[in-house]
């Protein structure tokens, strides 16, 4: 039980880090002109914690301990789930972000952010 629930603090960990990091591209500086990073390559960071939440899940299972592979397996439904709410909201902060570092100054060719 302790192993199941260690795992699992550390993949909300990782995530919490991963999730910091890319918040931290908007504070990188404090200029008009800035905007913060594109969530995709973070994204991909996290579909990494989940995929090391299935491959934990499928050895649990392997060497018949039940709990960690069911604790595994939600993890990674849960991790599946905020990516996939984390991907729109991402986006969208990341176009407004752009969209106000434009109407800033910030000389912009393309009507769309660079992803």
């Amino acid at each position: 039980m302790a192993i199941s629930v260690g795992l699992a603090v550390l993949e909300l960990l990782a995530l919490g880090l991963i999730w910091f990091f890319w918040i931290a591209s908007y504070w990188s500086s404090f200029g008009d002109q800035a905007y913060g990073a594109p969530p995709g390559p973070y994204l991909q960071k996290a579909l990494f914690v989940a995929a090391a939440a299935l491959v934990a899940a499928v050895v649990a299972g392997v060497r018949r301990v039940p709990v960690v592979a069911v604790t595994q397996l939600v993890m990674v439904l849960v991790i599946c789930a905020a990516l996939t709410s984390a991907k729109t909201a991402g986006e969208r902060i990341y176009d407004t972000s752009y969209r106000n570092a434009c109407l800033s100054g910030l000389d912009c060719d393309a009507p769309s952010p660079p992803r």
